[in-house]
């Protein structure tokens, strides 16, 4: 009987709340645990680029822009294209090409359009919904609007994706980008299509005018990076394709940029020419994009543990995130200051039922 007693004073958790205790401190460890890193992530498929050309003159970039009365223009990413159907109103609508030329339709339908123009994408678009319909032939399709997409990177203070018009000036698009970074101005861009590239010295095109190279037209699906200096930077003069692929090394670094891979670099040697990191970076959230075989993978990887990050190849983008205590981070946080509460609660209820049963006779 005493026994029992004893257990009742010293276990008085035997009851829910104990049992509620131990659940609790079990969820909560289960739930601060870290996933698990340096794994690659398929991030879908990509389509086949185009060939190594440089420019057809070396000091512009992009093509003349068709005129708007083109009776059969060439699709461009960004465009918005009606598609109206009259034996199906699923198919009746605005469409807009994605960034890489992909144009996804209703019933799980996805064409690209690069190098199509508007009566070939027509045609193909009737092959693709034959087998939905008796007759896919009054399918009409037109281009509702005319802007191109451009990705920019780098030294500016809002990148992202937008879009422009065919003949938007640099300006307007560094404007659309929130300008550019004040702290760590950018002295070049690079323009790059595919594998197809245009380097321009940023102070040469502010101080000579109409007599630098200039953009003749967008093509849509370009990516725009600005920064502090650029690889293979031998002499002063705008150079256009071939070239060979640089690592991106972008996010929280003191000098973000492109820089050439060479024999037996790892991705230590990158941050060091990108003179570390900056006061915002998350040392457990460095993430690798890599495009190989038609796909693009991503994987994450921790400062602490780099040796077993992978071997840097030509193309890869290496992103150094900012800290922003994101609510995974607080969670996890709020989690072990709470198992360690639990645990304090376990201990002196504990510690007061041993109290008790000593002062009784």
């Amino acid at each position: 009987m005493k026994t029992q007693q004893r257990q009742s004073l010293l276990f008085p958790m035997n009851s829910w709340a104990f049992r509620f205790l131990c659940l609790l401190m079990a969820s909560l460890t289960a739930c601060a645990a870290p996933r698990a890193q340096y794994v690659w992530h398929d991030l879908g498929t990509q389509r086949g680029g185009e060939s190594s050309k440089g420019s057809q003159d070396p000091a512009n970039w992009g093509v003349e822009p068709e005129p708007a009365t083109t009776a059969d223009p060439q699709i461009a990413a960004g465009f918005l294209l009606t598609l109206h159907f009259l034996e199906d109103r699923t198919l009746n609508g605005d469409f807009r090409v994605d960034f890489d030329g992909n144009l996804t339709l209703p019933y799980n339908i996805t064409v690209n359009t690069t190098g199509l123009t508007l009566t070939q994408l027509r045609k193909k678009l009737i092959e693709l919904y034959h087998p939905y319909f008796k007759t896919s032939s009054g399918i009409d399709l037109l281009v509702r609007e005319r802007k191109y997409w451009v990705d920019v990177r780098g030294l500016v203070l809002k990148p992202g994706r937008f879009l422009v018009d065919s003949n938007e000036s640099l300006d307007q698009v560094i404007l659309t980008a929130g300008g550019m970074n004040r702290e760590t101005p950018p002295e070049f861009i690079r323009i790059q299509k595919g594998q197809k590239s245009f380097s321009l010295d940023l102070n040469r095109y502010y101080s000579r005018g109409e007599s630098h190279p200039q953009i003749l037209g967008w093509m849509g699906g370009e990516i725009l990076f600005f920064q502090k200096e650029i690889a293979d930077a031998t002499d002063d003069k705008t150079r256009s394709t071939p070239y060979r692929l640089p690592v991106y090394v972008l996010g929280e670094v003191r000098k973000p940029g492109e820089y050439l891979p060479k024999n037996g670099a790892d991705f230590v040697d990158f941050l060091v020419q990108s003179n570390g990191f900056t006061d915002r970076a998350d040392l457990d959230r460095i993430e690798v994009i890599r495009r190989t075989g038609g796909r693009t993978r991503d994987m994450q990887f921790s400062w602490d543990e780099f040796q077993r990050a992978p071997t840097p190849l030509q193309g890869d983008v290496l992103i150094v995130h900012a800290d922003t205590r994101t609510f995974e981070k607080r969670f996890q946080i709020a989690t072990l200051i709470l198992t360690i509460l639990t645990s304090l609660a376990v201990v002196y209820e504990l510690e007061r039922s041993n109290s008790i049963q000593n002062r009784r006779p």
